[in-house]
């Protein structure tokens, strides 16, 4: 018998160690017979790759890092960052102070504002007004000297006021330290009526704020019934209120029967026929111009084709 030779490891080429196994790694003999039972390493230990990633240093693993290799970082602590913390801290509480303080001095501020006799009411004055006498307004404001001023109840002061018929709008106001101004409007007569023998002043909402006699040029309103409510009466007050005032002086009376019927009664006795209170400007303008032509009533109604005659 011939005597069989095993190859030494690692002494054929890499070819040949392919050929002296089958597929899977099962060495077969010359005869051509595999031994799957019989299983061996594989001889040639190129055929696995140990790949190792060291980061570019040769260094141990519990070596610490060099400044100076390629691919390292070294960190660094933060400086100041307590510090900033710390300091963060002491504004927040600075604040914190500032604040409880700020509310402090605006409580004590308006504790003496509102108990102190230091800042009570020792002036109070009047203006606006020119009929209605001061005396009168500060009685009907009940208004005491020495009352605190931020006790005053301003509003209940110009509510009652307002009550006085003359008196249009009121305003009642604290001026510190220690004066009350009260500031009114005084209705202003526009027409004025005459029923019962008595004559009385209406502004130009319609309402009768006085009887007395009218001052000298106020124009008369002759309706069935005057007032605020009245829709002829307010035609008439529109009519008064929204002419010049070369008309508007030269009304002695207006007669109003419905509010499409307004008749002006002028001071030289001639007639002006003015219909609604629609477009008085217009028809003030036209009124001015056909006055000058001789008659004793004009219409404009329709400012656009008056007549007269």
């Amino acid at each position: 018998m011939s005597e069989r030779r095993r190859p030494h490891r690692g002494s054929g080429r890499r070819g040949d160690h392919r050929d002296a196994k089958g597929s899977g790694g099962v060495p077969v003999d010359p005869k051509g017979q595999s031994h799957p039972d019989e299983l061996t390493e594989p001889d040639d230990l190129t055929d696995l790759a140990d790949v190792t990633v060291d980061g570019g240093t040769d260094r141990e693993p519990d070596e610490p890092a060099d400044r100076d290799e390629p691919g390292s970082v070294e960190r660094k602590p933060r400086r100041g960052a307590g510090a900033s913390r710390r300091a963060r801290g002491v504004s927040g509480l600075r604040l914190l102070l500032l604040t409880v303080g700020a509310i402090v001095v605006v409580i004590a501020l308006t504790a003496v504002a509102y108990f102190s006799p230091l800042m009570s009411v020792r002036t109070i004055e009047v203006t606006g007004n020119s009929i209605v006498q001061s005396p009168e307004i500060v009685a009907a404001a009940a208004l005491s000297k020495g009352e605190p001023l931020m006790q005053v109840d301003t509003a209940a002061a110009a509510q009652r006021v307002s009550m006085i018929p003359r008196v249009a709008t009121v305003r009642v106001k604290r001026e510190y330290p220690s004066t009350i101004t009260v500031s009114v409007v005084e209705r202003q007569p526009v027409v004025f009526t005459e029923r019962d023998g008595k004559r009385y002043l209406m502004d130009k909402l319609g309402f009768e704020f006085a009887q007395q006699d009218p001052p000298p040029g106020l124009a008369e309103l002759v309706t069935s019934n005057p007032g605020s409510g009245d829709p002829s009466t307010r035609a008439a007050l529109s009519v008064m209120t929204g002419v010049p005032a070369y008309v508007a002086d030269q009304v002695a009376r207006i007669e109003v029967t419905s509010p499409v019927n307004i008749v002006l009664q002028l001071k030289d006795n001639r007639t002006v026929v003015w219909g609604d209170d629609e477009r008085n400007g217009e028809k003030a303008e036209t009124l001015r111009h056909v006055l000058g032509q001789e008659g004793t009533e004009y219409n404009v109604s329709s400012p656009q084709n008056p007549t007269f005659k």
